[in-house]
């Protein structure tokens, strides 16, 4: 009932607003139409009520496109630093890995050491997968392990960690998380090795790890991953990058990817030939 009369309320005063507005036009015709001197004196008026409220719409309506075209052109505005690199990207050609990374080097915008990061487009959802890579990504993987101390900064809302490991005798515990765990993929799971019996040793292991856990987003067929840092050797991201690739999609199965794009952190897209 509440949010009812709070909506009722809302268009209440929204209407006579409205109305507001529509009796200024009003007016304002009235006074316009009447010769200097004769105004207020009995004369016969028209009433011009509908034609200030087309006039108003009219009015809405300019201030809407208004508002949207400035959205619209600031959010096509890019920097002139960001324009020239994207310059030398050829937007529909498709760069082995070995050229992408050197055009990536090329093109990098930051004066800290970027993100080197794969973008994949597949033609269907639902891929998970751990991936061991032969370099690390430059990027320690925050772990975790499913103890009260932990538990209390689910509740909180506080989540610093990357990977949550959990004995089954935990499970129970962290099921009034699950809300919270699953949409961020961090509920402990099976299948993806961190549902354990000694949590403590499995994490140990995991931090000197080069795994990462790959997947598709939960309502699209897009995946997003790291595989380097730009201060990481051609070889070393070329690396990465192929066992990515390889591992999620053997030969036979690479047409399973529509795009894949190869960037660093503030630069240009640069398109990858994966296809066989």
């Amino acid at each position: 009932m509440g949010k009812k009369a709070v909506a009722i309320i809302g268009s209440v005063n929204e209407e006579e607003l409205k109305k507001k507005q529509v009796e200024k036009l009003h007016q304002k015709k009235l006074r316009q139409g009447l010769p200097a001197g004769r105004q207020g004196k009995g004369e016969r008026v028209v009433d011009t009520t509908a034609e200030s409220l087309a006039e108003l719409e009219v009015i809405e309506k300019k201030q809407q496109e208004t508002v949207e075209a400035k959205k619209i052109k600031q959010a096509r505005i890019r920097s002139k630093p960001y324009q020239a690199a994207k310059s030398k990207v050829t937007a529909d050609h498709l760069y082995p890995i070995s050229e992408a990374i050197k055009l990536l080097r090329d093109v990098s915008l930051t004066k800290f050491d970027a993100t080197v990061e794969l973008h994949l487009v597949l033609k269907e959802k639902g891929l998970s997968k751990e991936i061991e890579l032969p370099h690390p990504t430059g990027f320690a993987r925050r772990v975790a392990i499913a103890d009260d101390a932990t538990m209390a900064k689910i509740a909180a809302g506080k989540i610093d960690f990357d990977v949550l490991l959990a004995s089954p005798a935990d499970m129970p515990k962290l099921v009034k998380y699950a809300k919270v765990l699953g949409p961020r993929g961090l509920m402990p799971n099976p299948k993806n090795g961190t549902i354990v019996d000694n949590p403590a040793a499995t994490a140990k292991k995991l931090a000197g790890s080069n795994t990462i856990s790959v997947k598709t987003e939960k309502d699209a067929p897009l995946i997003h991953t790291v595989v380097g840092k730009l201060s990481m050797t051609d070889v070393q991201l070329i690396d990465n990058t192929s066992v990515i690739l390889n591992s999620l999609f053997p030969k036979e199965s690479i047409s399973q990817i529509s795009k894949a794009v190869l960037k660093s952190t503030m630069s240009p897209a640069i398109k990858l030939a994966v296809q066989s």
